[in-house]
């Protein structure tokens, strides 16, 4: 009875814990936005957990709840746009809980969620941009602009910075104005790619911990990426290399993408390492936060994700525990 929300007294679902943390989770960034803001990034979490956990049915039901709770609330704090967006998550929640049900694995998974999340915001800012009247790409690139032209404004209005400093300040702001247009495509698709990972990745953890038998992945540091996909970083090589003009913008773009999706593969390979090793919890932490703050430190996981299509360092690991044994 407890895990079917369609059969339990309507006062009872409307007000249960699931339909309430449901309520809280989608009322907090439309409540204080600045500080819970990027809360609408993970909101595919709770939709997740809640369908694999109670069924489609018993899940829909404690959702729709929880969602028209914490849309009473935005009314009132004249946050509606904010509300909406976040609804944008729901079907990437409901895309990752098909993938489950159909037992696909997490590459599988991770493509039909970036599909469905991708034709999921393409839609809404479509429709916001014919109810706003504007083109919300080409606002972009000027909010962009505009703000790349204010900082320059900042730093030039300090009167400590010698001449030669704001030059070549001015020589990178410039460039990075006729760069972002060329890139920008592909930074959104790396931010539909990383928004998928981390509600795959949050949602499965907490799935693992709290009702493992719901799992529908094992443990992330097992997760692997096709062979075949090892063409893509190549391809994207290749044509910023040899490509001009609108042909290596596209090798750009494509090697942005390539590289977030091959530094998901070289974290699991990294993480399985450290799991191989027994590396104590508090200095996973530490080198965890020496790789973000090291920039080729993401370079590295790529790298060493790509390596892993030939190496295979978790089947070595295996191995080794087998002759152990």
């Amino acid at each position: 009875m407890a895990a079917d929300g369609s059969k339990q007294p309507w006062g009872a679902t409307f007000f249960s814990a699931p339909t309430l943390i449901v309520a809280g989770v989608y009322f907090l960034p439309v409540l204080i936005p600045p500080l819970f803001g990027w809360m609408n990034m993970v909101l595919a979490v709770p939709v997740f957990y809640v369908l694999r956990v109670f069924g489609i049915r018993g899940g829909t039901t404690f959702l729709r709840n929880g969602l028209l709770l914490a849309a009473l609330g935005a009314l009132p704090l004249n946050q509606t746009g904010v509300f909406l967006f976040s609804l944008t998550m729901l079907p990437l929640g409901y895309s990752l809980d098909r993938s489950a049900t159909l037992g696909e694995g997490p590459a599988r998974a991770g493509a039909r969620g970036v599909l469905t999340l991708a034709a999921t915001w393409l839609l809404f800012w479509s429709v916001y941009g014919m109810a706003a009247g504007v083109n919300p790409y080409s606002h972009l690139l000027e909010l962009l602009d505009a703000g790349f032209t204010q900082t320059f404004e900042v730093y030039k209005s300090n009167a400590d910075l010698p001449a030669d400093v704001l030059l070549e300040l001015n020589q990178v702001i410039s460039e990075l104005k006729l760069l972002i247009p060329r890139i920008l495509p592909g930074v959104l698709a790396c931010m539909v790619l990383m928004t998928v990972w981390m509600n795959m990745v949050a949602g499965n953890t907490l799935l693992l911990q709290r009702t493992p038998e719901k799992a529908p992945w094992s443990g992330y540091s097992r997760w692997q990426l096709p062979e075949q996909l090892v063409w893509l970083p190549i391809i994207a090589l290749a044509l910023t290399i040899i490509g001009q003009g609108r042909i290596r913008d596209i090798g750009l773009c494509l090697l942005l993408v390539a590289g977030l999706v091959y530094f998901f593969q070289g974290l699991a390979v990294f993480i399985h390492l450290l799991e191989r090793w027994n590396v104590p919890r508090y200095l996973r932490v530490f080198l965890y936060l020496l790789l973000v703050i090291q920039s080729y430190g993401l370079i590295m996981l790529a790298v060493l994700g790509i390596a892993d299509v030939w190496i295979n360092f978790r089947r070595i690991g295996i191995r080794d525990q087998a002759g152990d044994d």
